[in-house]
């Protein structure tokens, strides 16, 4: 199977933007990947938004964008015709770098991709050096990168992210709502925006304002407070 042949579910989510990320302590990384000097590494736990940054430099300069852990069982074969990309995101490394065919295929993509000074962008859930690969020598090149371990926000962040998302959207987010969301939702940037998603279709549907007992009867029936 050729590189642009790709599998249709292989597609850039709408909101993938530079803009719409919130950075914390990571414009360093930021900066690095909307000038794309050269090769950029990302480390990050899931949820951390390394798939976001990825789309969103793909978005923003036309490249590849290719989720390999996803595209595992199809084979090392999804990366021909790759080498020549303009610019060229290959997310979840780690779940494809410890099969022998797939580090040996990377490997080669690589070294192509940097003799003709073309920009690679990759993404996995730790540093190159903590990466179990089936070829040390492709640990190697993926630490010639420039890499970027994604900090987590602190919980103060967090709060700054749900008020400003829930105001973009026209609601209003109480101290104690987003002090309540943090305490009972899984603490990554995904998970707090899908539930702020939520919260505004229910909000819509239902004429309310998102105080502490209508979002708990939305997020966590049956154990809503009164009033």
């Amino acid at each position: 199977m050729q590189g642009q042949q790709l599998p249709l579910s292989v597609q850039l989510r709408d909101n993938a933007g530079f803009d719409n990320f919130f950075s914390g302590a990571n414009t360093d990384a930021i900066t690095a990947l909307r000038e794309l000097h050269g090769d950029v590494f990302i480390s990050g736990a899931p949820g951390s938004g390394r798939t976001h940054l990825l789309q969103a430099v793909a978005r923003t300069r036309g490249g590849a964008y290719l989720p390999l852990a996803d595209l595992h069982a199809i084979g090392a074969e999804i990366l021909e015709g790759q080498e020549q990309a303009a610019t060229l995101c290959l997310d979840d490394l780690d779940g494809v770098i410890a099969d022998r065919g797939w580090a040996l295929a990377l490997l080669r993509l690589l070294d192509a991709r940097r003799s003709l000074h073309l920009p690679t962008v990759m993404s996995a859930d730790a540093p190159p050096e903590r990466l179990h690969s089936a070829l040390p020598d492709l640990r190697t090149r993926l630490s010639a990168s420039a890499v970027f371990g994604l900090r987590p926000l602190s919980d103060e962040l967090r709060e700054q992210l749900l008020r400003e998302r829930a105001q973009a959207r026209g609601l209003e987010l109480a101290p104690e709502v987003s002090r309540w969301l943090l305490r009972q939702l899984a603490r990554d940037t995904g998970s707090l925006l899908a539930a702020l998603e939520t919260l505004d279709c229910a909000s819509l549907s239902a004429k309310r304002r998102l105080t502490l007992p209508f979002v708990q009867s939305v997020l966590a029936p049956g154990t809503a407070q009164t009033g």
